[in-house]
């Protein structure tokens, strides 16, 4: 974690926007850091707080300086490239040779080019004297955040919006617009955060701040859909996408300290497990598990995998609270700086409290599966459909011969020979549907344009990688999750790691024909062919993800209504319908004494969680 201060008009001293101690303070919060450091020239001021994961890190600086060029490097970084990028830049591979010394060496011969040739999770800011400008990068898929506040005064820039707090100025104002999207559950802009003129610098973006001038995100990467077209399976794509999914994982391994893996007792979670437990440096006896259970066959299905793969160590908590407690909320925003806009950030604090009693400092995630590697390619038949392939899109359709005959001609019949016609409009989500907002609230930030959009843009997508490629699932809202349990995992000394968020690994899977990705009704075929014999059968070819029903569910601690007053909250009140909020606190009276309301409840009980959040959020700011 880090911060920088850099004054961009008359000569003032950085230290008087905040000295080295506040800034520290607002970094680490809960002292999670093993080494701090601060580095100043007058007009910028550097402060970083470290948390030693891998063997280099244990050798950083913080912050880092080129004895030759005097540039100074702050950064959250772990690199996946470390031994292509050492031969690139003629450096000598080993632990004195830390991640930020390798960024420094790349931006010294590749300059801004330097981030697109970064594989890894990281966030980094470079001061270089000779220009007197700041550089400062975020990585592709967005797992580090980096935040920023430019005027024409100074410029700060920081791994967390809690820094901007501590500054000696003015406190920033929340932002109404942010407010509002947590309310639909839709944090849709990658840039926008929940402070007024507070900016998130966007995943694969670069910033060059200069004393001077105005400052733009750039950006340095995007992915592409680079299939061939074909309608017939060839196995030589197995191969390449196996080979990448087991870099992925690899690399993500690379610690001086345990390393443990969330396991839900699905795909991917599993065929993660299966290869991580076999390659990490202490091998299967001290890999640890650790899942979260709420349903039915959730136990059975993470003790499968366990089982499968000689585990010992498979940690499983259950009943967990569905309402942030108090306390828990109160550490995301000290850390954060507001509320996480995804709610896995807070409910898996209890596997972070359980990671640091053992000792394990890196966790290894399956989220980002669904988003892309292993989707279920839904949309194959529509790309049939588009590009005539009527053959192959009887030939993979469900059913028996005559069925699928059927089938085609109804498809036909409603979609055209081109499958030009509509989807059929996406119900929005619960909460989106059921909000409590104003309906001017939701025209003055475009809120109701969100669903029509999303609509015009899957109509829009010609292939399965288009589609995905589009879907917000993985352009935008990724973000929210990955930088909120990134930060506060970190408060724990804990670094999270999401194999399936790859860029390499994407790469393959977008070059890989569509035709591999689904068989007839069943999705996520690439990865389920890729990892045969490495998990148990019934998990690999599961078709869903039903485990069925919730257990021990208790309504008075789980449903409970906030206890707010929101009149005593005007920037919120002013955003809610009155009549919407009292119709959502009697339907989730009824869900409390009639459980067979509970189903129904879905919009009801994220309403007023989330309100309780903005309420809290707002008391302590």
């Amino acid at each position: 974690m880090f911060a920088v201060v850099f004054m961009r008009g008359a000569e003032r001293d950085a230290r008087a926007i905040a000295s080295p101690e506040q800034l520290l303070g607002a970094l680490t919060p809960y002292d999670q850091a093993d080494q701090t450091g601060d580095w100043s020239n007058g007009h910028l001021l550097i402060v970083q707080a470290l948390t030693f994961n891998t063997a280099s890190s244990q050798h950083e600086q913080t912050p880092t300086r080129c004895a030759e060029t005097g540039r100074v490097i702050a950064a959250w970084a772990r690199l996946d490239n470390r031994a292509e990028l050492a031969a690139a830049l003629g450096l000598d591979l080993n632990d004195s040779c830390t991640d930020p010394v390798l960024i420094l060496a790349a931006h010294r011969k590749w300059g801004g080019d330097c981030a697109s040739r970064l594989e890894g999770d990281f966030s980094f800011v470079i001061y270089d004297p000779a220009r007197d400008d700041l550089f400062a990068a975020r990585d592709s898929l967005g797992a580090r955040p980096l935040f920023y506040s430019i005027d024409n005064n100074r410029a700060v820039i920081a791994t967390t919006a809690a820094l901007f707090q501590a500054l000696n100025e003015p406190s920033p104002t929340p932002s109404r617009e942010w407010i509002a999207r947590n309310f639909i559950g839709q944090q849709t802009d990658t840039s926008k955060t929940a402070y007024e003129n507070i900016w998130k610098l966007p995943p694969a973006h670069h910033l060059r701040v200069e004393k001077s001038g105005t400052s733009k995100p750039v950006e340095y990467f995007t992915f592409e859909d680079t299939a061939p077209w074909h309608t017939e399976r060839d196995d030589r794509w197995l191969a390449p996408y196996r080979d990448a999914f087991h870099r992925a994982t690899e690399t993500r391994l690379r610690s001086a300290y345990l390393v443990g893996a969330e396991s839900s007792g699905g795909l991917d979670s599993s065929t993660i497990i299966a290869h991580a437990a076999k390659k990490t440096w202490h091998g299967i006896p001290d890999f640890h598990c650790f899942g979260i259970c709420h349903l039915e066959q959730e136990p059975e299905v993470i003790l499968q995998t366990a089982l499968y793969c000689g585990l010992k160590h498979t940690h499983i908590l259950t009943t967990p609270d569905y309402h942030t407690e108090a306390a828990h909320l109160t550490r995301a925003i000290k850390t954060l700086g507001y509320p996480p806009e995804h709610r896995h950030a807070t409910f898996h604090i209890p596997l972070f409290e359980l990671c640091t009693q053992l000792g394990v400092r890196t966790l290894l995630s399956g989220y980002g599966g669904d988003e892309i590697v292993t989707n279920q390619a839904g949309f194959l038949g529509r790309e049939y459909l588009r590009r005539g392939a009527y053959g192959a899109l009887l030939r993979e359709l469900p059913g028996p011969a005559p069925m699928r005959a059927l089938r085609l001609v109804r498809m036909l019949a409603r979609q055209g020979l081109r499958g030009q016609r509509p989807f059929p409009p996406a119900p929005p989500t619960p909460l989106f549907a059921q909000n409590i907002l104003r309906r001017d609230v939701l025209e003055a930030f475009g809120l109701d344009e969100i669903w029509p959009s999303r609509e015009r843009n899957r109509n829009a997508a010609r292939s399965v990688n288009e589609l995905l490629l589009g879907n917000p699932a993985f352009k935008t809202m990724r973000v929210g999750r990955l930088e909120g349990c990134a930060v506060i995992a970190n408060s724990y000394k804990i670094e999270y790691r999401w194999p399936l968020f790859d860029r390499q690994l994407i790469a393959q899977y977008l070059r890989t024909p569509a035709v591999e990705k689904r068989s007839r009704h069943l999705g996520r075929y690439l990865h389920r062919r890729a990892c045969e014999g490495t998990i148990p059968e019934q998990i690999l070819w599961k078709p869903g993800k039903d485990l069925g029903g919730f257990v021990n569910f208790d309504p008075e601690r789980k449903l409970a209504p906030p206890n707010v007053e929101v009149t005593a909250f005007p920037l919120i009140a002013d955003l809610i319908d009155t009549q919407k909020l009292n119709q959502h606190i009697n339907a989730l009276k009824l869900a409390q004494s009639d459980m067979t309301q509970w189903a129904n409840s879905h919009a009801q009980r994220n309403s007023l969680r989330i309100l309780g959040e903005m309420c809290h959020w707002i008391n302590v700011l």
